[in-house]
């Protein structure tokens, strides 16, 4: 089980505050998720990423990476279940201009490695995924892409949670299917900065900017986050006039998949959870 924030912006924004000062702020969820953290974010399309092996409230670096400034954001805080603490484990994957990072566990993520153009870096399930996703993308048709991975891990495995933010530099995608939650926002940027109800570091811009914000965990008390259903993926693109916008992937087959819940050493943290990660991976659970 791990935490998900992603972002799509119609303009260039600060995350800080989701990130350090929320009422449920991501900094904060890294107390429980504490085996590792990483961030992607895109400059003229291409992504600049940062991971490390440890907990991010307790990174002295983690402010200052927060205040990034992008339009397109993808963040995760890791607590590890397959594979130990090391920085080839450690979300965001990624490859070129695209970025990806997952929530749950795929039990035997061994059965994807023949499927894939290229063999893991680590030893996470996630990456399998991940590489499994780079082998059959077609940039012209995203969604089906996404939508064959996900087929294809169905087909294969059983997991807890197939829960994942990608982004290709110009969208980003968010999907849940599985036993963790996943919300998401719209928030109008044409908000005063020096009020409460407006977060982002004020930049000029055009009136009628919006952001769009996908997280595991609802991050502000009063604002209204929406919850992710069963199969369902948010495409959040600035440049449609219907963004952002939600398809399914599966269809009626999803009603049909029995998640299988992992996490029954919750109270492991730090090393001894990256400890009995390692073992879990070592013996291709």
């Amino acid at each position: 089980m791990c935490r998900l924030f992603g972002v799509a912006a119609s303009a260039p924004i600060d995350i800080s505050f989701e990130l350090l000062a929320a009422d449920n702020p991501l900094v904060g969820q890294s107390e429980e998720h504490d085996s590792g953290w990483g961030i992607a974010y895109y400059l003229d399309g291409e992504p600049r990423i940062e991971r490390f092996p440890h907990a991010a409230h307790a990174d002295p670096g983690f402010p200052e990476v927060a205040r990034a400034v992008s339009a397109l954001f993808v963040v995760h805080v890791r607590r590890a279940t397959l594979g130990g603490l090391k920085l080839e484990n450690t979300h965001p994957f990624s490859r070129d201009a695209y970025t990806c990072c997952h929530n749950g566990t795929i039990l035997h993520p061994t059965e994807l490695r023949p499927l894939a153009d290229r063999p893991p870096l680590g030893e996470t399930d996630s990456e399998q995924f991940f590489n499994l996703l780079m082998t059959l993308l077609d940039p012209d048709d995203v969604v089906g892409s996404l939508r064959r991975t996900v087929e294809a891990v169905c087909d294969r495995c059983q997991f807890s949670a197939l829960n994942f933010l990608f982004c290709d530099g110009h969208r980003l995608y968010a999907y849940r299917l599985g036993v963790y939650e996943l919300f998401w926002l719209v928030r109008n940027l044409d908000l005063d900065a020096d009020t409460k109800t407006h977060y982002h570091l004020h930049l000029e811009r055009p009136h009628g900017e919006h952001v769009a914000l996908v997280s595991s965990e609802k991050l502000t008390a009063e604002e209204p986050w929406e919850q992710f259903r069963q199969d369902e993926l948010l495409i959040c693109d600035a440049e449609d006039p219907d963004h952002p916008r939600l398809v399914r992937l599966l269809g009626e087959r999803a009603d049909e998949i029995e998640f299988v819940p992992l996490d029954h050493l919750g109270h492991l943290r730090g090393e001894k959870r990256g400890q009995w990660a390692a073992r879990r991976a070592s013996i291709g659970a």
